[in-house]
């Protein structure tokens, strides 16, 4: 990505997993993509999501694979995220982010618990982004919050969120709360997540599904990164009958 801070995350993480046949461009590497909302500097919820990435990644070396992690932090795309959620303009680095999670083999999504949900910077970004950008693919789902109140919210707000988007989202998620630091059931379910995101990359789950299912099972909305979005929505709106009976009652009348 083209934040510094991200670029030099992004180095860390990815020399920490590269082998010499990886460096010198032998074998496929499996892009793994962190997606954090995380706002503090540091940030747990990057921390906790990054501890996940970083053991995929030796799970998957143990295996003879190689892997590179790309971490797009949200908050320093906040401006962007805003502008686009209004106009549909998508700056050059959000283009980039979306592009970076679109390419991936696994992705990692993260987010602080605001009012027992995720936050609203996290489903920002995920509303701008194509309603396909994670069909198919190996995603894990991550939290933190201050309570153990929060403890079911990586599996109902934000399984229910990438469900509808149709990814891979692997069985266990796990949710951090202010005490569950350093402990050792903690690490215990990052591994778990770990082993169970590795298992699917390997069995390259994500391009046998869309080999099998082919275009049948795609569905895009290209305005979303189209430049032109004004006359888009226009297109797009032309394409509604307004007078149906079904208008009609969306709109509180009668049929």
């Amino acid at each position: 990505m083209s934040d510094s801070s991200m670029e030099a995350s992004l180095a860390d993480s990815t020399q920490s997993q590269r082998g010499p046949s990886a460096a010198t461009g032998g074998g496929k590497i499996h892009h793994i993509a962190i997606v954090s909302a995380g706002v503090g500097e540091p940030s747990t919820t990057t921390e906790l999501a990054r501890g996940i990435a970083l053991k995929t990644g030796e799970l998957l070396k143990n295996r003879g694979a190689h892997s590179e992690i790309a971490l797009i932090e949200l908050k320093n795309l906040s401006n962007d995220i805003a502008i686009a959620s209004v106009t549909l303009q998508i700056s050059p680095a959000l283009q980039e982010a979306l592009q970076t999670v679109q390419n991936s083999d696994a992705v990692i999504v993260a987010s602080p618990v605001y009012k027992a949900t995720y936050s609203g910077l996290f489903k920002s970004f995920w509303d701008i982004a194509d309603s396909d950008i994670v069909l198919g693919l190996p995603l894990a789902v991550v939290a933190t919050g201050g309570s153990e109140r929060h403890a079911l919210v990586p599996d109902t707000a934000m399984r229910s969120l990438f469900a509808f988007m149709r990814a891979l989202i692997v069985p266990t998620g796990v949710m951090a709360a202010t005490g569950d630091w350093g402990s050792s059931d903690l690490a215990a379910h990052q591994d778990r997540v770990a082993a169970e995101l590795s298992a699917l990359v390997m069995a390259h789950v994500h391009q046998n599904l869309l080999d099998s299912v082919g275009g049948k099972y795609t569905r895009t909305f290209k305005a979303t990164f189209d430049d032109d979005a004004d006359s888009k929505q226009s297109d797009v709106a032309a394409d509604i009958d307004f007078d149906s009976s079904l208008m009609h009652l969306a709109a509180g009348g009668s049929l």
